[in-house]
């Protein structure tokens, strides 16, 4: 069976959707992990945090970099504030740590190292994507083919989405680069979320792996008081099933400007046809089939 090669850039640490993709990918005998890149805030934390992970799963031999914590042009988070799940590291607990790379390299680097050894490496972006657009910067044409899912944005309406407002101008450049993108959008990933029922049920398997991300869900719990809600395991899903989404194509930009307008997805098809040409190959899940989501899920999580 040929597998699908993925990479992963994450914000690992502080929601628990992070952990719950990595840990639905590790299920999942069609795919293989090619190396991991850290965004937002305290990004060598982050990189700790998966490298921990990682090591739980017996996955020590991907290769991780921490990449950028701000913004590309706005300073309004503190690179230094921790994961709210820092906490749940083994070596707190007095496990060895796993050791880091030899040689660390800059999460641009790693990106794109990747995709010149492999152009068919599928990426998954799971958080701003400030690495993400250094990359296309630095190597437009090589981003301009990769094929790249990410979670962010609100398509369907006017609500700006976390992953995007962290930082808007890295959003549009990836947007305005990338001509194999797809986008989950909260207008999808928001019905996603995991009721107390089956979380009891993880807890009632008493297995190591679960239990470590159970720390982490009563960390998040309790520091935001969100509901546990699967965004960025949806990007996995997609991959093992096509059809677990609908996709419609469109043409959008990021809004730049707007005291609430900033970081909102501003679609550019014109609204004067009933049915527009719409032009570029951008695409975004509009329908999500909460069955198959779940199924995949209950099957391999």
């Amino acid at each position: 069976m040929k597998k699908t090669r993925i990479f992963i850039d994450t914000d690992l640490g502080d929601d628990v959707d992070d952990a719950a993709a990595f840990m639905l990918a590790f299920a999942s005998p069609e795919l293989e992990l090619a190396g991991v890149t850290t965004v937002y805030k305290d990004v060598k934390k982050r990189a700790e945090m998966v490298r921990d992970l990682l090591d739980l799963w017996g996955e020590n031999h991907v290769p991780v970099a921490a990449g950028y914590g701000r913004a590309l042009i706005e300073r309004r988070f503190d690179e230094t504030e921790a994961p709210i799940q820092y906490g749940i590291l083994r070596r707190n607990e007095g496990e060895t740590a796993p050791a880091p790379a030899e040689r660390e390299r800059k999460a641009d680097d790693l990106i794109l190292e990747t995709l010149r050894e492999d152009a068919d490496v599928v990426i998954l972006a799971m958080g701003a994507m400030t690495n993400l657009a250094v990359a296309c910067i630095r190597e437009p044409e090589l981003m301009r083919r990769a094929r790249i899912i990410g979670m962010g944005g609100s398509f369907l309406n006017s609500q700006p989405e976390w992953n995007i407002i962290c930082d808007p101008e890295a959003a549009r450049i990836v947007m305005e680069t990338c001509e194999n993108l797809v986008m989950m959008g909260l207008d999808v990933t928001k019905y996603l979320k995991i009721g107390e029922d089956r979380l009891e049920a993880w807890r009632a398997r008493k297995d190591g792996r679960m239990d470590y991300f159970l720390k982490g869900v009563d960390l998040f719990v309790q520091a935001t008081g969100y509901p546990v809600t699967f965004h960025d395991v949806l990007l996995v899903a997609y991959l093992l099933d096509e059809q677990v989404v609908s996709l419609k194509k469109g043409r959008f930009t990021v809004e730049l400007g707007g005291t609430l307008t900033r970081g909102t997805m501003v679609d550019q098809t014109n609204y004067y046809e009933i049915d527009p040409k719409v032009e570029g190959s951008f695409r975004f899940a509009d329908q999500v089939d909460l069955d198959r989501f779940f199924r995949i899920l209950d099957e391999r999580f």
